[in-house]
């Protein structure tokens, strides 16, 4: 477990993340992705109803950058505010990985952990769960780290690697908050400012047994990765995944929705991100994707 200091970002960190922040919030206002006022009031008046924060920490939140916060009393590290907002109202408050078990301990695999958020959530809901948990940026890995530790949840096992369809080393171009991704083009977004070469594990040998649940939320492989270990998905009882076009590759929507349904599920799906809120009237698509959907694969 990494020291209480290692686990905030240096100075030229924290100006990187800005920069990336405020980039994110002007392509947010241009393309016009904010949520209908009452459901934003809603979320935010279920977090506070449930104490998962306070209404001076909610004001934070919404009018600065931080690189701390507070969650449910206790103090954790965050990457940016804005996202660790639209984090907590998506988990906490929506609820989107949200599933029921007779199991004790269900066995959870979180592939883009990020900074543990959806592993604290995994854990109130399932205190005895049995889980394994994926982030492959090594800043937001210890990030993820201290905020377990500060939530005395110490028998997470935590894998510093990204998900792919075998063990390798890949580059990775952190984002500094949400975003990051396995990349072959490091230039592709220039507020992608730091490039890294990261180990990558298959998940293949976590499929041999069976699985409650599954979660992929890994910026853009998702379609690679379920295709390479598609034999074992019939051991997976239920799978959530974020589905991301990238505007210069071919979409492949049909093809995650073919390979879920041989492996038996059905698929109920949302969308994650309104990127394109006039699809015809868009003629630039860099560096957002062209579409982002909440798929919740289940069995009957």
């Amino acid at each position: 477990m990494p020291q209480h200091a290692s686990t905030y970002p240096s100075h030229m960190t924290i100006i990187k993340q800005r920069i990336r922040s405020l980039a994110r919030r002007v392509r947010t206002l241009v393309r016009g992705d904010t949520s209908p006022p009452q459901a934003v009031l809603d979320q935010e008046k279920h977090l506070l109803e449930n104490n998962y924060i306070t209404p001076d920490e909610l004001k934070k939140l919404k009018t600065s950058s931080q690189t701390s916060s507070i969650l449910l009393g206790k103090p954790i590290a965050i990457t940016d505010s804005f996202w660790h907002l639209h984090s907590l109202k998506e988990i906490f408050a929506d609820e989107v990985y949200r599933f029921q078990t007779e199991v004790t301990n269900p066995y959870i695999l979180d592939c883009g952990s990020n900074i543990g958020l959806s592993v604290i959530y995994f854990k109130r809901l399932f205190p005895t769960s049995k889980i394994v948990a994926f982030e492959p940026d090594t800043h937001i890995c210890s990030l993820l780290q201290h905020n377990l530790q500060a939530f005395h949840i110490n028998d997470v096992v935590v894998e510093n690697k990204a998900i792919w369809t075998h063990d390798s080393l890949l580059t990775f171009t952190a984002a500094g908050s949400l975003g990051g991704r396995l990349s072959d083009d490091a230039n592709k977004d220039p507020t992608h400012l730091d490039t890294i070469t990261v180990p990558t594990v298959s998940l293949t040998p976590y499929l041999a047994r069976e699985v409650d649940f599954l979660k992929m939320d890994i910026e853009g492989p998702e379609v690679k990765v379920l295709e390479s270990c598609a034999h074992l998905l019939h051991n997976v009882k239920r799978l959530f995944v974020e589905y991301h076009s990238d505007p210069l590759k071919e979409q492949e929507l049909d093809h995650l929705l073919l390979i879920l349904k041989n492996a038996g599920f059905r698929v109920y799906i949302k969308e994650a991100w309104n990127n394109l809120p006039l699809p015809f009237l868009r003629s630039s698509y860099k560096p957002c994707y062209d579409l982002q959907l909440n798929i919740f694969a289940y069995r009957t």
